[in-house]
């Protein structure tokens, strides 16, 4: 296939002064994207990518795609029914043959594996024609690509714009970056679009695990299909691909660090090794958004103190090394972070919560209480920091970056104090059961400043809902835009819905009926991107329907 004609009009810098023939590609020429150096044209400014670009390397996805296709000729993978009776036999010696291929001492004696110095064999997967047909449709990659950089990446920035804008991955890509397109296309599709495409990944999935595909591109890609499965609340199967995410993470040995598994390839530039660390925190925090509400173990371990947080985002996305500067994990909240290390932060305050939660059904009243208070001030102090980072209304992209990070905090501190607001002392089991016990002193101290807090955090996520309804408003095509709210924040909306309920219940105040239409009215136009919204109002409904009960026993009284 013909490649797209890109050229500068002079010889780079780089070859011009090593004296080394240059193609003049664009954005940069040949010889500087395979040492991967800085490619500059004297008197022409680096132009951002362009639509052009874009089609160049969907040209360079298509040649790759011919390529495995002439490869494989007839063999390539399509969809087949079940084998019968007279193709088992072939069936088992497949199944024998690719289980012997993968060096199970990784798993069995991870010492062995070491010593014998085995390596992850080359996977002969092919890409399925249904999956060629998606990526093609329309502009393809291109559209593909622009759509998700625009959105998701935004609040989840965990694949390198910049290399791909270079054209890295398509050197060595195959099956593994096929399916990151296509997971790239899932999330970036309107949700009654998106069955089709939701089935042929899932298969496409299965196909690579049955080939022994090990790749970081797969793990982004399911990284990707858990964001989908949670934002459209498809359950058993989120919960389930968060922890397939976290033991995938696991068998590559990727750590905060950014380190791998040395036969899934080593670190080439500072820019990749950002971008695998990138990968870990995204599980990290898709296993505690996951675990909010049915406060579940986690999959993913914690972090420890020296671990290291996400870079500058706008330094990653560029590729600028100059003035990045690490931060660990135990750093305070007051030092200014980018707003993908404050969403890590604010999933971390998510483990402090429910491990909170959990020991302190086995310390006294008071050390219990001693516990809860401190983990509330500093939970509180992060939410203010948060606030005052985040910018003027009038600048909506700054105000949607720091929105995800905000609501998990107030999500953290639902979490901490939802059972220490009621006068009644209450067991630690879903449901609300009551002890059958008495308040201590100190138990009563913490009601009152748990009710305070819990109050306060349900304001603050009703006036974000007024803002996010301020930010949609007008827009007859806001897809692109509902894409940008992200859907970490559904949670806190609801539980402050949960809490205006109660508050409604107990006070019959009618200001909150006002609050509370409006948390309804942002979600049900989140819901139109994000289904998980429409879930959480339907089971606002039984709030809803213990509210109107009570308050007709109250008039009939």
């Amino acid at each position: 296939m013909e490649r797209l004609p890109i050229k500068a009009h002079q010889a780079c810098g780089p070859c011009k002064k090593h004296k080394r023939k240059c193609d003049k590609g664009l954005p940069a020429c040949g010889l500087c994207a395979r040492t991967e150096r800085t490619c500059e044209y004297d008197g022409t400014p680096r132009p951002p990518p362009s639509a052009e670009e874009f089609a160049a390397l969907q040209a360079r996805m298509t040649e790759l795609e011919d390529r495995l296709s002439n490869t494989c000729g007839s063999s390539a993978f399509v969809a087949s029914p079940a084998p019968t009776s007279s193709s088992s036999t072939t069936w088992t010696d497949h199944m024998r043959s690719t289980t012997t291929r993968f060096p199970s001492a990784l798993f069995l004696d991870a010492d062995c594996y070491e010593w014998a110095k085995m390596k992850i064999p080359r996977s002969a997967a092919t890409i399925p024609m249904d999956v060629l047909t998606i990526l093609n449709q329309g502009n393809g990659i291109l559209e593909i690509s622009q759509f998700y950089f625009n959105t998701i990446h935004r609040w989840m920035p965990i694949i390198s714009k910049k290399r791909i804008d270079l054209g890295i991955p398509f050197r060595d890509g195959g099956p593994d970056l096929a399916i990151l397109f296509l997971a790239m296309k899932l999330v970036t599709t309107p949700p009654e679009l998106t069955g089709s495409v939701y089935g042929t990944i899932r298969e496409f999935f299965r196909a690579l695990e049955a080939d022994n595909v090990v790749s970081l591109r797969c793990l982004q890609a399911m990284i990707l299909v858990a964001l989908y499965e949670y934002s459209h609340s498809i359950y058993p199967a989120a919960w389930m691909t968060v922890g397939a995410c976290s033991r995938y993470a696991d068998i590559i040995r990727l750590s905060p660090s950014g380190q791998c598994l040395s036969a899934i390839g080593s670190n080439t530039t500072w820019t990749e090794l950002e971008e695998r660390r990138r990968i870990w925190w995204a599980i990290f925090i898709l296993d505690r958004v996951i675990s909010l509400g049915s406060r579940r173990r986690f999959s993913c371990p914690e972090p420890a103190e020296a671990d290291v947080l996400p870079a500058n985002d706008v330094a990653w996305n560029s590729g600028d090394v100059s003035g990045v500067l690490h931060c660990a994990v135990s750093i305070p909240f007051s030092v200014p972070q980018s707003p993908f290390a404050r969403l890590c932060q604010s999933a971390i305050c998510i483990g402090r919560a429910m491990e909170c939660r959990r020991a302190s059904q086995q310390l006294r009243t008071e050390e219990r209480t001693t516990m809860v208070t401190a983990l509330t001030e500093d939970l509180c102090a992060f939410s203010v920091v948060l606030e005052e980072n985040t910018p003027s209304f009038p600048d909506v992209e700054e105000y949607l970056s720091l929105l995800a990070p905000r609501c998990l905090v107030w999500s953290a501190l639902f979490l901490l104090l939802d059972n220490y607001c009621c006068p009644e002392k209450l067991g630690n089991e879903p449901g609300y059961p009551l002890s059958g016990s008495a308040k201590m002193p100190e138990e009563q101290f913490l009601q009152v400043d748990a009710t305070l807090v819990v109050r306060s955090i349900s304001d603050q996520a009703h006036n974000a809902a007024l803002k996010i309804m301020e930010t949609l408003e007008g827009c007859l095509q806001a897809q692109d835009q509902l894409a940008r709210v992200s859907p970490f924040a559904l949670d806190a909306l609801y539980c402050a819905m949960a809490t205006f309920h109660w508050v409604l219940r107990e006070a019959g105040d009618e200001m909150i009926k006002v609050s509370l239409e409006n948390i309804m009215q942002c979600l049900r136009r989140l819901g139109e991107g994000w289904p998980l919204a429409l879930e959480y109002l339907a089971l606002e409904k039984v709030y809803a329907n213990a509210t109107a009960d009570e308050t007709s026993i109250d008039m009939s009284a």
